[in-house]
């Protein structure tokens, strides 16, 4: 295996990232990797918080002969730019510029899109503007519109701390965490037309969630006509599992799709009831290897 550090200009950001191949010489389809939700790197680790994904899933990829190509979000990591003020579909322009770097690569045989939740949303709108995607895989995605979605998980960690003991319950009291105050905020997130906003003194970057949330998901899933892996988690609290089959009707291209047995938003396994708040001790164990196994098995199938 073999990683190189590439750097792209997007219209006057620097792009970092790294490609990762089986070997040195060769062509291969290379797998394009899109974050998740959050200022996320190339790995899709922040501060205090790794998550350690796409790079496993890049190894694994290699390991099968798959190259891969994964890179920081603008002011995130090594790259340029700052990640609060920039909206969903600036991260939209990103991608695409990843996507036309990448493929002037003379190890670059085909494109494929990998996206993770959020992901999920910008890799069809990424793939409706280059004819150069081939495939698309879809890791916990969503058809649910982005407020539903804010305001069920919402609800669920109210529950959380509601049905927890006196630490929780204090914790419930102090921080004020309710669908209610969720609503709030994404009330203020649409009357505002700031780009960052503060909210008990952490930016927010209300752009980026502005633009999620006037999207329809099943608008834009149904615009896509390629081949589609999709791979959902039975414990997702995030992204309902629900919605796979609702995607897979939605779709016009072919699709394989799996609903994980046990597996979470976060790419682990979790036995027993899933709970968001548990979320730090799950991210300390690795992530699963059949994510990538099933990724790798669909693409020798192409």
């Amino acid at each position: 295996m073999i990683e190189k550090e590439i750097t792209i200009d997007a219209n006057g950001i620097t792009l970092a990232g790294t490609l990762c191949l089986p070997r040195e010489d060769g062509r291969y389809p290379i797998v394009v990797m899109i974050h998740g939700s959050g200022p996320l790197d190339r790995n899709e680790n922040m501060k205090r918080q790794s998550l350690d994904i796409f790079n496993v899933i890049a190894h694994q990829l290699a390991g099968r002969g798959f190259a891969s190509f994964r890179y920081d979000k603008r002011g995130c990591g090594k790259s340029g730019g700052n990640y609060y003020t920039a909206g969903l579909f600036d991260m939209v322009d990103d991608a695409v510029h990843c996507i036309d770097a990448i493929q002037r690569q003379p190890c670059c045989d085909s494109i494929v899109l990998l996206g993770h939740s959020e992901g999920c949303i910008i890799a069809p709108l990424v793939s409706g503007k280059r004819t150069s995607v081939s495939k698309l895989v879809l890791i916990c995605p969503f058809v649910q519109r982005i407020e539903a979605i804010l305001l069920k998980q919402a609800a669920q960690v109210q529950k959380e701390l509601e049905s927890g003991g006196m630490l929780r319950r204090w914790l419930f009291k102090m921080l004020g965490t309710s669908v209610e105050s969720q609503q709030e905020l994404i009330d203020r997130i649409k009357s505002e037309n700031k780009d960052t906003i503060r909210v008990n003194l952490q930016k927010v970057p209300a752009k980026s969630i502005r633009e999620l949330l006037e999207l329809d998901p099943p608008t834009i899933m149904a615009q896509v006509e390629r081949p589609t892996l999709i791979i959902g988690g039975e414990k997702d609290l995030q992204c309902d599992p629900a919605d796979v089959d609702k995607i897979v009707a939605l779709i016009k291209g072919p699709v394989e799709a799996h609903v994980v047995k046990n597996l979470t938003h976060l790419l682990r396994f979790e036995e027993g009831e899933p709970a968001l708040l548990r979320s730090i001790q799950l991210i300390r164990k690795p992530m699963e290897p059949v994510v990538a196994e099933l990724i790798a098995n669909w693409l020798e199938k192409q």
